[in-house]
């Protein structure tokens, strides 16, 4: 709770400031996730695995190219690792929060706009495969919040639509316990979560 209340801080921080003088804008935010787990130990061989997100963007344009933007998405990511053939899953409410720089060529900035953006991503653990819940409780357990920093490039079409892609690199290890049976010479093994998100918003 404390961390939700943060990032709502936050966020409306910006956009309170912001609004002074830009654009605020609303739209739906919806693509695939490709997720794959890095660990500390070369114990679990990780595979990059397709999933889904999505949900509400928003977004505030300032002066001189500048702006933010902020959304809520649902994510479901998934995961295959070890010699196991089933592919497991973690579902997130995502708060990412951008900071963006759009590129106005002139003579086309009315039709296609450039940008590129960076800034956090907060997510909250919603469900979880039953394996986790089970098999692997004893293992270890996922963290209920894990932090990822994005940087990513994008497009504006003709205003509304938006194409993006963008690079997650954890921050936080995404299992924070770790039992006995998976620990080498002593040492926990760790994981984190690297992910590509590509995306398209529809703008109002």
């Amino acid at each position: 709770m404390r961390h939700i209340k943060l990032i709502a801080l936050v966020v409306m921080a910006c956009l309170t400031i912001g609004n002074a003088q830009g654009q605020l804008r609303f739209g739906l935010r919806g693509g695939m996730v490709i997720n794959e787990l890095k660990f500390n130990k070369k114990v679990f061989e990780s595979e990059n695995k397709v999933g889904w997100t999505a949900g509400l963007q928003l977004e505030l344009d300032m002066p001189l190219g500048f702006g933010i933007d902020a959304s809520a998405m649902y994510s479901h990511r998934n995961d295959a690792f070890g010699n196991d053939d089933h592919v497991y899953h973690r579902d997130y409410i995502e708060v990412p929060v951008h900071l963006k720089y759009k590129f106005g060529l002139i003579g086309v900035d009315r039709v296609l706009v450039p940008y590129v953006y960076t800034g956090p991503n907060f997510a909250f653990l919603v469900d979880e495969s039953d394996y986790y819940k089970n098999d692997l409780s004893k293992t270890w357990k996922n963290r209920s919040m894990v932090t990822s920093w994005d940087v990513g490039v994008g497009l504006e079409i003709v205003r509304h639509l938006q194409i993006n892609a963008t690079y997650g690199i954890g921050m936080n290890n995404a299992f924070k316990t770790v039992g006995i049976e998976k620990q080498e010479n002593g040492e926990t093994i760790k994981g984190k979560d690297k992910l590509w998100t590509v995306t398209a918003t529809y703008l109002f």
